[in-house]
């Protein structure tokens, strides 16, 4: 992991992931920076920047998950204070960007969802953005300020490299995710399978039709930016093991519904692997999935500045 090059940067931790913070510090060879984070007692927000900051970069991370509105203004509010403390320059690491789902109007009568959060969040004092394997282009192209797209398949590539044979392929599951698969299947040197899939826009449900590449007697690994609700692995891991595959790895950066880990404990993938970009409560964990962790590419992107 990188050092920091000098003490005029500090790494200052939202309440969304305070455990990946730590390690991200420790890997920069520094402490979290002292904040206070409460509660008025009607429920409002309460924070107090404790570390001196001016003239210093603070970089502040947080992960925009459930409750993202509640994770989302901590972070703004975090940014005002330490802005009005003095800090020469604020960069906002935001792990998983909540609403970058929803990037497009898909209705009639809808927000832009993402647009509009981005928008809130550039309001604020904060200078520079960081996220990781962030849902769409589209998204990126909303900033005005400065976005920095990190990606985690490196995490993955490092942790399978020179362990799999040749018996295995990768596979894309659907076409949101060929880019990122087709680098995903160059950097293990494998050869990529591709889903024709249709999803019903009403109720959700997904159809898998055909196989471009066999997979008959292979080992599987996929990898891709996120899982919500899990439908898509669900039936993709049936399909391919009905296709003939032997085992099936699958790689997602971002586990955004915690509770869909009881879903994928009982289908068909036989090892499931996350990042650490959302922090996951023990009760959601199962002996299947594996966490690695995001920290060494953040240190690694804080240490460049």
């Amino acid at each position: 992991m990188s050092k920091l090059k000098d003490k005029n940067h500090i790494l200052i931790s939202g309440s969304s992931n305070r455990p990946l913070a730590g390690k991200v510090a420790k890997g920069l060879g520094e402490k979290l920076g002292s904040i206070e984070l409460e509660e008025f007692p009607n429920g409002e927000l309460r924070v107090r920047i404790l570390e001196e900051v001016k003239g210093k970069i603070v970089f502040i991370l947080q992960s925009a998950i459930f409750p993202a509105e509640r994770h989302i203004l901590e972070m703004a509010l975090i940014a005002d204070a330490v802005k009005r403390s003095g800090a020469k320059k604020i960069v906002a690491i935001i792990t998983w960007f909540g609403y970058s789902a929803q990037d497009k109007i898909f209705r009639e009568g809808e927000p832009l969802s993402s647009e509009v959060v981005i928008k809130m969040l550039e309001s604020t004092s904060i200078d520079e953005f960081a996220t990781i394997d962030i849902h769409s282009p589209l998204v990126l192209k909303m900033f005005s300020k400065k976005v920095y797209n990190l990606s985690a398949a490196t995490v993955f590539i490092d942790h399978f490299n020179g362990k799999l044979s040749r018996d295995w392929v990768a596979v894309a599951l659907d076409r949101g995710a060929v880019e990122r698969s087709e680098e995903f299947a160059k950097a293990l040197s494998l050869p990529l399978v591709k889903f024709d899939k249709t999803r019903d826009r009403r109720s959700g449900e997904v159809t898998f039709h055909k196989l471009t590449g066999e997979v008959r007697g292979k080992n599987v690994i996929s990898f891709d930016d996120f899982v919500s609700t899990g439908g898509t692995r669900l039936r993709g891991s049936k399909f391919l093991k009905d296709e003939g595959a032997r085992r099936y790895y699958d790689c997602v950066t971002h586990l955004i519904v915690p509770a869909t880990t009881k879903k994928l404990e009982k289908s068909s993938i036989d090892k499931m692997f996350i990042t650490d970009s959302i922090l996951l409560d023990k009760k959601w964990k199962y002996r299947g999935l594996k966490i690695l962790s995001v920290a060494p590419i953040i240190s690694e992107f804080i240490g460049k500045y």
